[in-house]
């Protein structure tokens, strides 16, 4: 996830005054869908999503280039693969340290039940980790690659997890779940959300209605906000979430993790921000008050199962609302 500018990476934008720093990133028509009656949890296995997230970190850091990287690749797809009639990989190459470094968006889709024309659904997290830990307070490890716990990981377990209840539940909706590559590379903004950029560039003929990205949002002390460009892009998408994480009783109390329906304090310029600039209204759920961020500690320890839960049934029941 992106990068406040004093030292290089994702825009983010102050709300007062909206002065510029770097960081991690309409309504639609469309048939009619099938409200669920009563909000429930939609079977969303906490467990089994923690045990996802624990797994990518157990492979290592991964950073485009390395063997972790590609071993975690073939992982996602063979986890996505019973899920999905349709995974793909969607190869690309960067330029990286004056090589061309090989990267993966991975691509499952998810056929819905209603009647056509159906919406599709885009669910989008980064599955790459950040080559250095910026933001270390050992300046001896600042080269070191960061462990991704919530800043990849935590997103891509969710989405595991949403594949499973999509496979054995599907939804009216169409559903595309993308997990992109090469978002946190850096540590220049030309070397990050590559894989996002390179979807967007390559939309297929039936382009994506409305989407949410997930980044950051395994932190143990999980506040997710209403982060102001989706806001500006992708009101519609981000009022649907919040409106599913009410009556889930997911909202903030001083006891709990939760989200909370008020504006952030900086407005992230994260992987929706090519979907938004493309037509495609995207939200992004980010806890982006995240203590460990860009540093070696951003490890399981400072994760929770419950904030995956959260997340994940918001996302599940979100995208069942009308």
């Amino acid at each position: 996830m992106r990068w406040p500018l004093i030292g290089g990476g994702v825009l983010v934008l102050a709300l007062t005054g909206f002065l510029i720093a770097a960081g991690c990133r309409a309504k639609a028509a469309g048939s009619a869908v099938t409200t669920p009656t009563e909000p429930t949890d939609y079977a969303f296995d906490a467990d089994r999503a923690w045990q996802d997230l624990v797994k990518q970190v157990d492979f290592g850091p991964r950073v485009p280039g390395t063997a972790a990287h590609k071993k975690t690749r073939d992982w996602l797809v063979k986890s996505l693969d019973p899920t999905s009639k349709a995974v793909t990989l969607q190869p690309f190459s960067h330029k990286l340290g004056g090589a061309d470094v090989q990267m993966w968006n991975i691509i499952a889709d998810y056929p819905g039940t209603g009647p056509a024309p159906r919406e599709r659904v885009i669910l989008v997290a980064h599955w790459d980790t950040r080559p250095t830990a910026d933001y270390d307070p050992d300046p001896f490890k600042r080269l070191t690659p960061i462990p991704g716990a919530s800043d990849g990981a935590s997103g891509v377990a969710v989405l595991l997890e949403i594949a499973r209840q999509l496979k054995a539940h599907p939804i009216a909706r169409d559903v595309t779940i993308l997990l992109v590559d090469g978002e946190d590379y850096g540590p220049k903004v030309d070397n990050m959300l590559l894989g996002a950029k390179y979807y967007v560039a390559h939309l297929p003929k039936v382009k994506p209605t409305w989407g949410i990205l997930l980044d950051m949002v395994g932190d143990k002390n999980l506040d997710i906000y209403r982060e102001p460009n989706s806001d500006q892009y992708a009101k519609a998408v981000n009022d649907r979430i919040f409106r599913a994480a009410k009556k889930l009783g997911y909202m903030l109390t001083p006891e709990t993790s939760g989200f909370v329906d008020a504006p952030y304090k900086y407005a992230i310029d994260d992987d929706h921000m090519p979907f938004n600039e493309a037509g495609v209204p995207m939200a992004d759920l980010i806890d982006f008050d995240y203590p460990v961020w860009h540093t070696t500690a951003d490890d399981v320890a400072h994760c929770d199962a419950y904030s995956l839960k959260l997340v994940g049934a918001a996302v599940l029941y979100g995208i069942q609302l009308p």
